[in-house]
């Protein structure tokens, strides 16, 4: 009886083994996707499982392949400086970026992230790799700013901050208008829709008259484009950046038929958004499984800045406060990376990361040394069981106008230096809804991160232009000034 189970048990604990066994080194540089949502709060995706999430089965599925970051921040708790920070591997205030640059498509001006300053398609292009970006932009509008003069073989999107998603007269759209929460009322309204397409070497585009089709399907039918139609010899990077959920609130009744037991119009269209979003997280994995380059290609998820709760959607309880502000549904967003030929599966991460450490991750996994210093830090080694425990950010910082924070391990100084107003210390780990300042009871914490926030300041430059406007807005009750 033993010789006759023999083979079979012998061939089971051999593949048992292999299972255990570490994967062999993956063949040539990692293909790279960074995929961006606009003004998406962590509680608003159930692969974060808050109960007020919206089905995303799809990001849910990138998370169970990957590390699903519990504390993921950006630089800005607003659009564009959190991009420059993101492309750039650095704090965006070392260039001067501190406001929104202007909304203005057409705009020829000096803002935007200065020509000078290397973004990371730049090294990839150089090394060898094809670089598509897709979506939003809003990093600057001159020639010299433009997407394809930054390092990007191409580019289909648009170059401001928003755009429609699709012409509001098309049967069966949807398109709802909100009004803000602030100081003064008024009321967003739908855009027209600017969407175009650059080639590199040529400051001129091709514009895109398809406004009668969902914008948020059509970036994801360009990245299965992209992914299909890629030069086979070499590896890619993609910078796709959805404009999802961010206002105009639109959808399309595909998507609006899924949330058949919301009421509130408002919070209907803003789930059917994230839900199309969703849907193109599972088109762009679905296409890299068919092209068989799955395991060697690293899958970033992560938004801007947190939901814009002041429009009165989303959830800005279980995190204090959302865009504009510095509290953590602000600051903190969804972050989950998958690398299947080197990252962890399944791992739930509790460390401070920050969208700075993509540009650090992406050129050292593509084999490209810095040519210049980076305020983030390459993630991979620091995903390996042995070193699970380490620090990865001693502290980070923001600041937008007269407001700052800064955030070491679990304490979070929170100043607002407008007369008479006291700052605020949060212990993030016995008080994550930010409710109760210990100010008085750890100035020591106080000393240390002021004194940490001051190095960092020093070293930080003034902002190159002044911001347009100051708003006051209610986030569930809290008031926050925001320069932009």
């Amino acid at each position: 009886m033993l010789r006759r189970w023999a083979p079979l048990l012998a061939g089971a604990l051999s593949l048992g083994l292999m299972g255990l066994a570490p994967r062999p080194a993956p063949k040539g540089p990692p293909n790279i996707i960074v995929i961006l949502a606009d003004d998406l709060g962590t509680p608003d995706i159930s692969a974060y499982g808050y109960r007020s999430a919206i089905s995303t089965p799809n990001i849910d599925q990138l998370a169970r392949r990957g590390v699903r970051f519990t504390r993921g921040y950006v630089s800005a708790s607003v659009c564009s400086p959190s991009r420059a920070g993101l492309l750039s591997g650095q704090y965006q205030q070392r260039h001067g970026f501190e406001y929104l640059t202007p909304e203005n498509d057409t705009d020829r001006g000096s803002h935007g992230l200065a020509p000078d300053q290397r973004l990371l398609p730049e090294p990839l292009k150089k090394a060898g790799y094809h670089t598509v970006a897709i979506g939003k932009w809003h990093l600057g509008n001159s020639p010299d700013r433009l997407p394809t003069a930054r390092g990007f073989d191409e580019f289909y999107g648009f170059l401001g901050g928003e755009t429609a998603y699709i012409d509001s007269r098309t049967p069966g759209a949807t398109s709802v208008s909100v009004p803000y929460v602030g100081e003064r009322s008024f009321t967003r309204k739908v855009a027209s829709q600017v969407v175009g397409r650059w080639r590199a070497g040529s400051p001129e585009k091709t514009l895109i008259n398809n406004d009668d089709r969902y914008l948020t399907d059509e970036f994801t039918d360009e990245a299965v484009r992209a992914i299909t139609d890629r030069p086979k010899d070499r590896p890619f990077f993609m910078y796709l950046a959805y404009n999802a959920p961010h206002a105009p609130m639109q959808a399309t009744a595909k998507y609006m038929a899924r949330f058949p037991n919301e009421k509130d119009p408002v919070r209907r269209t803003y789930a059917a958004m994230i839900s199309a979003l969703d849907d193109g997280v599972g088109r762009v994995l679905g296409e890299l499984d068919r092209q068989g380059v799955r395991d060697n290609t690293i899958v970033v998820f992560l938004a801007d800045n947190g939901a814009a709760t002041y429009l009165g959607i989303s959830d800005c309880e279980t995190l204090a406060g959302g865009k504009l502000s510095a509290y953590e549904g602000g600051a903190r967003v969804p972050y989950i990376v998958s690398w299947p030929a080197r990252w962890p599966k399944g791992q739930v991460d509790t460390r401070n990361v920050s969208s700075l450490d993509i540009y650090a991750t992406a050129i050292s996994a593509a084999g490209i040394p810095s040519d210049k210093p980076l305020d983030g830090v390459d993630l991979t080694p620091l995903m390996q069981p042995d070193r699970r425990r380490e620090v990865v950010h001693d502290a980070l910082f923001w600041r937008i106008g007269p407001e700052y924070a800064a955030l070491s391990g679990d304490w979070k100084l929170f100043s607002n230096t407008r007369p008479g107003n006291w700052p605020w210390l949060f212990d993030l780990a016995s008080d994550p809804r930010e409710t109760q300042s210990v100010l008085f009871r750890r100035r020591d914490i106080v000393g240390s991160l002021k004194g940490k926030y001051d190095a960092w300041a020093r070293q930080m430059k003034p902002s190159s232009w002044a911001p347009k406007e100051t708003l006051q807005v209610m986030e569930c009750g809290r008031v926050v000034f925001h320069d932009q």
